[in-house]
């Protein structure tokens, strides 16, 4: 899949804390959103990697879900940790948790942000080395899906 550099750049603002990921969040498409947030995986399991590790079980997954919401919930943003654990197995390949209904693209990106948030504000080398994350976050994302 082709990575759209706004997309690089959205995620970029969101971890560098600029202001702009919202607006540029907000000026999505519902079909740059999916697009959006297909890259948004890619990123969260290039980041996912040296904490988590390449393979990881549902109930690790659970308890990752439940600290990622846990530390949203204490800055009082609101999350719902059921869409974080959906966008977790997605990430490691697990079966989703809904799967009648599909979560819709808002909460995935959303829960997405979380995670990402989470993580950046944990790990000090997020943000230091945020060009080589987004660099391989691309590379997995055409990996994903070579279209």
């Amino acid at each position: 899949m082709r990575v759209e550099p706004r997309f690089r750049d959205q995620i970029r603002c969101l971890v560098l804390k600029d202001r702009r990921a919202k607006a540029l969040d907000e000026a999505l498409s519902p079909g740059d959103m999916i697009a959006f947030n297909g890259f948004l995986v890619s990123f969260v399991a290039v980041l996912l990697a040296p904490r988590l590790g390449d393979r990881c079980g549902i109930e690790e997954l659970a308890v990752f879900s439940d600290e990622v919401a846990a530390a949203h919930r204490a800055e009082r943003r609101p999350v719902n940790e059921f869409v974080v654990e959906e966008v977790l197995r997605e990430v490691y390949g697990v079966p989703l948790l809904f799967l009648t209904v599909p979560v819709p693209p808002r909460s995935v990106s959303a829960a997405g942000a979380a995670i990402v948030r989470y993580l950046n504000n944990t790990d000090s080398t997020v943000a230091a080395d945020i060009d080589r994350i987004l660099d391989a976050a691309v590379e997995l994302s055409r990996r994903r899906d070579p279209r």
